[in-house]
């Protein structure tokens, strides 16, 4: 039996991982496309200031049932983060009034939120509704119990909370995430932040391939990819082999086909990637699953300005403070209110880097590089410049997620939509078969991790699970023959 012809679709983590499984077990006729000039997808390590930064995956959450951890802690690679058991990160909280708001008040804020994101699963298989009414719900419930501040200002907070929570889900509104299908999600037991050093997440990829620590043993994974093909249809209409045609004209002729692109991508162009059509239980699933937008900014300052012992710097809005500085600014400058954080990078003297999200985090891959700047050196000075000496930002960089054409958003959530359509991971991450069985059209990454969506161990189990779903193919193939 001749081998395979074994095709990868993405040289992200789940398209890496299962290229490394299946020559680590012997299959040779291995080859990637990647439509970027690139690899790593939403791990996207670049230099900035005097170390580097991740434009996207940024840092490892747990260690219990973690691959990445179990993957780079042997090496020494990470270190542990500076925030409390929850992963907040020891932050400030400012008004646009210029005032430090008691660090008290918001200890007492999240300590409610944890309490609240810890929820027994029982609660939320009860509820109906979205998780936006859950957490606010239970929110004022603890809150009359602790009245840790005014009214209005525990209304601010809850506001910062929906956007700390928006950015984790990936969601433009903690009302689109369902309260009974956050129970699917598995968090990893251990510290939920672990950094890179000086290194950056694109290590995980050299680890993967065994190029880190040192090239002797490395698998010959980077000589099987093909850059700059954008896959424009999978034909896999013959049982015999599936052809597959590239934006430029270029065709291949394989066995199985592993597809890996993101959740974003398979939204936008199933319906004219692959002939003949997927079964309605597929698109139902890419349907029915949701992906939203995360966007990072990094600026760097001509020295650091902060306190030492702060981790980030947030910002709390009153309506009043919010409609004067629009009615300042114009409505043009309503993206800086959804930035809601700005943390203190690790392994740099002087970077921050602010966080927003949904149609904010959209709204601004449409403006410029020195627009973005300006906007974001105002609202510090807005809210920071009364208690601190801010320099104007050296330089920036900043990631694009919405409108980078391969990627098209952050990561995915199960929103209100996943529970009314009620799809399932499977029904994402089912193969395509002949008629005898044989998986030619396999599906990897986070979005089809049956609980470590959104992640990057999600994402490179998957491909690990497709890769062993081939190998197990054939090696009761061979016990057949």
């Amino acid at each position: 039996m001749s081998d395979p012809k074994i095709l990868i679709i993405g040289a992200g983590a789940s398209g890496l991982a299962a290229a490394c499984r299946l020559l680590q077990k012997g299959l040779r006729n291995v080859m990637i496309l990647e439509a970027k000039d690139r690899i790593g997808g939403r791990i996207h390590t670049v230099n900035f200031a005097d170390n580097v930064v991740d434009l996207g995956a940024q840092w490892v959450h747990g260690e219990e049932g973690n691959v990445v951890f179990e993957l780079a802690n042997p090496h020494n690679l990470l270190d542990d983060s500076d925030c409390d058991e929850n992963g907040l990160f020891k932050n400030l909280f400012a008004n646009a009034q210029g005032n430090i708001i008691p660090p008290e008040q918001g200890a007492q804020a999240m300590n409610i939120y944890y309490k609240i994101s810890g929820s027994d699963t029982d609660e939320l298989k009860e509820w109906n509704g979205s998780y936006g009414d859950f957490v606010k719900n239970k929110f004022y419930k603890q809150y009359q119990e602790n009245r840790f501040a005014s009214s209005e200002r525990a209304s601010q907070f809850l506001e910062w909370i929906e956007k700390y929570d928006n950015h984790m889900q990936c969601s433009d509104s903690w009302f689109d995430v369902s309260a009974k299908r956050m129970v699917d999600f598995r968090n990893c037991k251990g510290n939920p932040a672990w950094n890179w050093k000086t290194k950056g997440f694109k290590t995980i990829l050299d680890v993967l391939m065994k190029s880190y620590p040192s090239d002797e043993k490395k698998l010959p994974v980077m000589d099987r990819i093909i850059f700059n093909k954008e896959v424009s249809n999978i034909n896999y209409s013959s049982n015999d082999e599936i052809v597959v045609t590239t934006s430029d004209g270029s065709s291949f002729n394989v066995t199985h086909v592993i597809f890996t692109p993101s959740l974003g991508v398979l939204k936008n162009e199933y319906r004219s990637l692959f002939t003949p059509s997927l079964l309605e239980v597929k698109e139902r699933a890419i349907e029915g699953f949701s992906i939203g937008v995360v966007n990072k900014f990094f600026l760097n300052f001509p020295y650091r300005w902060w306190p030492e012992k702060t981790n980030g710097l947030s910002f709390l809005w009153s309506k009043e403070d919010k409609d004067a500085f629009l009615s300042e600014y114009g409505e043009d400058y309503l993206w800086l209110s959804d930035v809601f954080i700005f943390f203190v990078v690790e392994s740099h003297q002087s970077v921050l880097c602010g966080w927003t999200f949904g149609e904010s985090a959209r709204f601004t891959e449409t403006l410029t590089d020195a627009e973005v700047s300006k906007g974001l050196y105002t609202l510090l000075q807005k809210f920071y410049g009364k208690t601190y000496d801010i320099p104007k930002p050296a330089n920036l960089i900043r990631s694009k997620w919405y409108t980078d054409k391969h990627i098209c958003g952050g990561y995915s959530f199960r929103s209100m939509k996943t529970e009314k359509m009620d799809v399932k991971s499977d029904d994402l991450a089912d193969p395509i078969t002949t008629d005898i069985c044989k998986p030619v059209i396999l599906f990897a990454g986070e979005a089809t991790h049956e609980y470590f969506y959104s992640t990057v161990h999600g994402a490179i189990e998957s491909g690990f699970r497709e890769a062993e779903r081939l190998l197990d193919y054939y090696r009761t193939l061979k016990s057949q023959l």
